[in-house]
């Protein structure tokens, strides 16, 4: 699985608007782009609006950013003026346990960016055993996909799905405290979390 993170800075008071137009315009977009897989759009606490967009592969994933451009362009203009800050890599660990198909309550978003990562051989190991496997079983868990952003690679990022923010905030402070504590990330992690206002997966 490849994963991309899109924030586009200071817009969460738009994402009401912007619904409209992602739901009905851009994602059968990708839903039609070969390789596609899931999409989750939110407005995070912080006041961004923030996307995550997993495809099979990189190479599907790459085939996409032209079709991801033109979507913004096209519909979203006028509402997402500036280009995003762009996160993307491998999910070296990735779960799902329950797919919803369309927009609704019940799910909420956290993208965590963890600086100053070690090398994948050493961290990869430490993440599976003490994070990854633990999270899979939190109360309220949804999906879970973690990479290492390919512009930089001393950059983790995790995005995970909860059904409540409760759930999604305790699961959020144990995985920080897990990594402070082995060592996989020593310092704390930039967070963006909110509703859900936007969920799509692949058709069958």
């Amino acid at each position: 699985m490849h994963v991309t993170v899109r924030k586009y800075a200071d817009k969460a008071p738009l994402i009401d608007g912007l619904v409209p137009s992602v739901r009905d315009g851009f994602v059968p977009l990708l839903r039609r782009t070969p390789g596609f897989k899931g999409y989750v759009a939110f407005g995070s606490e912080d006041g961004h609006v923030v996307s995550v967009t997993i495809f099979h592969d990189a190479k599907s994933a790459m085939r996409a950013d032209d079709r991801v451009r033109e979507g913004v362009v096209s519909s979203l203009r006028d509402l997402l003026p500036n280009p995003p800050e762009v996160m993307t890599g491998e999910a070296l660990l990735h779960e799902v346990s329950k797919v919803q198909r369309d927009s609704g309550p019940g799910m909420f978003a956290t993208v965590r960016l963890f600086e100053g990562i070690g090398p994948r051989e050493e961290v990869l190991p430490l993440a599976r055993e003490h994070v990854f496997l633990t999270i899979k079983g939190a109360p309220g868990f949804r999906g879970y996909y973690a990479f290492l952003d390919e512009a930089d690679s001393s950059r983790g990022v995790s995005a995970s799905l909860f059904d409540t923010r409760e759930h999604a905030m305790e699961a959020n402070a144990w995985v920080v405290s897990v990594m402070r504590e082995r060592n996989i990330a020593p310092n704390p992690p930039r967070v963006m979390a909110g509703q859900v206002a936007i969920v799509a997966a692949a058709e069958d």
